[in-house]
């Protein structure tokens, strides 16, 4: 007797590691036994189409999102969570599949000195939200949020 995790592919039992074959054999029966006596496949088709189609038209709603914006200035790198309103499906698309750096140029921000290092520069929000604004054209950014203090180089400046 084996011992392993089961899988079904194609009728026939593929194994892994952790659980009684058996075990996973008589529950996979059952759940077969049950959905066929209950339960039409043309239903749980049916049922499967339209929560897919009730999904698709809920993305087509104006929504409001905190997404995650990767940008990098120069030589620095940093994440800022922007409130963004857009799209269910842009939004969507955003947050999960469009992970690529916002590379901006010094000149798209407005930088201030900071207090603290005399190397290190402060980014106007604003301006920020703006260049983000303006290189997402697809959704609207309402704010942004927490930013870090970048350190420029003598030619970045």
């Amino acid at each position: 007797m084996r011992t392993g995790f089961c899988f079904f592919y194609r009728k026939k039992i593929v194994y892994f590691v952790a659980v009684q074959p058996t075990i996973m054999r008589k529950l996979w029966l059952f759940i077969r036994k049950m959905f066929r006596q209950y339960v039409s496949p043309v239903f749980l088709l049916l049922l499967l189409l339209s929560t897919v189609l009730w999904y698709i038209t809920k993305l087509s709603y104006t929504y409001t999102a905190e997404i995650p914006v990767n940008v990098r200035i120069g030589e620095n790198h940093f994440r800022v969570r922007c409130v963004a309103e857009g799209t269910g499906s842009r939004l969507f698309a955003h947050r999960f599949f469009l992970h690529k750096d916002l590379v901006l140029d010094v000149d798209d921000v407005q930088l201030t000195p900071s207090l603290r290092d005399k190397n290190a520069y402060v980014i106007n929000p604003f301006s920020l939200q703006n260049a983000i604004s303006v290189r997402n054209g697809d959704i609207h950014i309402i704010s942004v949020g927490e930013l870090p203090e970048i350190i420029l180089s003598d030619e970045e400046r």
